[in-house]
């Protein structure tokens, strides 16, 4: 049903959990029932405010604030009518009726939602160290977009397209710890007492200070740390006993070996490499030229990878009608390019074709 998957995709992009499919489903859902962006904007925003469950006075607040949002669109054109099309809106027999039930029901339903977002940010992350814990903070991309925020620490953070960072709201008062899905680049502030540890679903990367970069997106083959300035110390999630050191320009990448789209560890013993820099310019670092808004990718990489960095860059989904030109391997760098003008690019030198269609992309011979 409609309502049932508006629900799923609203809940799954709240909490950071919906992938680069679901969420263009989920623009897409939003520009073909219009009707329903403000019921997602409300309960999105009220999702993100991270009240702890424990203060009843807080979560009985932001239960009537949401009942009045919904109030407020009592009337037949507006959003509380959840399901109900443009011409069931006349005023016909049993209309009215019917709208009061729906509101009646996004009521209901939007209180189950909202119960689930106040007590499901106090259990959400693995290393908080008690129940009683403050509740996360939490900072998302989508796709085509990034973004740079400063911690309460000040250092600062540069999150990728489709990221997820996570953090307790007492940041730095005891522990200087995030949690990552998807790419960020990281200038630490120095504190020897509170080192900060960075955690993804497959390593654990501790530092005190300096710069460095984590690449740990779901559906990538590897999870990656670029160090550029300083030391930090890297471990496997399934061996703890075993710690990784990296130096400057040091990068060291674990396999992870996607099945069903969730990340196992696989045991693999972790590879730690020299940082790659461009061809064209030696000065640039391929690993975090995306903080200096450069796309850039070389011959070590298939043009399936590349469509995956070019998905996130551009906030598209490309496909391929076959597996001789998704194992090209170009290379290219692109800056202010369009997603159209960065494959007319590629296509003069290595002959393929390609379909648009809004956002969706067909690559073929």
């Amino acid at each position: 049903m409609i309502a049932d998957r508006f629900w799923e995709l609203l809940s799954r992009k709240v909490f950071g959990e919906a992938n680069d499919p679901e969420l263009k489903e989920f623009e897409e859902f939003l520009l073909a029932h219009s009707h329903l962006k403000k019921t997602a904007e409300t309960l999105t925003a009220i999702g993100h405010q991270s009240l702890p469950a424990e203060k009843n006075k807080d979560a009985e607040s932001a239960f009537k604030k949401l009942i009045e949002k919904i109030k407020d669109n009592d009337h037949p054109d507006e959003t509380s009518v959840l399901f109900i099309s443009e011409t069931q809106t006349e005023n016909k027999p049993g209309t009215r009726k019917r709208i009061k039930r729906w509101i009646i029901l996004t009521a209901t339903v939007s209180i189950i939602f909202l119960l689930f977002v106040l007590f499901k940010n106090n259990i959400t992350s693995s290393y908080q160290p008690d129940k009683n814990s403050t509740p996360l903070s939490r900072v998302m991309t989508k796709p085509g977009s990034k973004t740079q925020i400063q911690l309460p620490d000040g250092s600062t953070v540069w999150l990728n397209a489709s990221s997820n960072l996570t953090y307790d709201k007492d940041f730095g008062k005891d522990l200087r710890e995030v949690n990552l899905v998807g790419e960020a680049f990281f200038d630490v502030v120095k504190d020897a007492s509170h080192p900060f540890i960075i955690h993804t679903k497959v390593i654990d990367v501790k530092v005190l200070g300096t710069e460095f970069n984590v690449k740990a997106y779901p559906n990538d083959a590897y999870t990656e740390t670029s160090l550029i300035r300083g030391s930090v110390e890297v471990t496997v999630r399934n061996r703890p006993e075993e710690k990784h050191y990296l130096r400057p320009n040091e990068k060291m990448t674990v396999a992870n070996n996607i099945i069903n789209e969730q990340p196992q560890i696989v045991k693999a013993t972790p590879v730690i490499a020299p940082l790659t820099y461009y061809r064209d310019d030696s000065s640039t670092i391929i690993e975090t030229s995306w903080v200096e808004n450069k796309l850039i990718f070389q011959e070590n990489e298939t043009f399936k990878d590349v469509a995956l960095k070019m998905e996130r860059w551009y906030g598209v989904h490309i496909s391929f009608a076959d597996e001789e030109v998704a194992n090209i391997r170009p290379f290219g760098s692109f800056t202010t390019e369009t997603i159209s003008e960065a494959l007319d690019a590629l296509r003069e030198t290595f002959q393929f074709n390609y379909k648009m269609n809004g956002n969706e992309i067909i690559i073929s011979k």
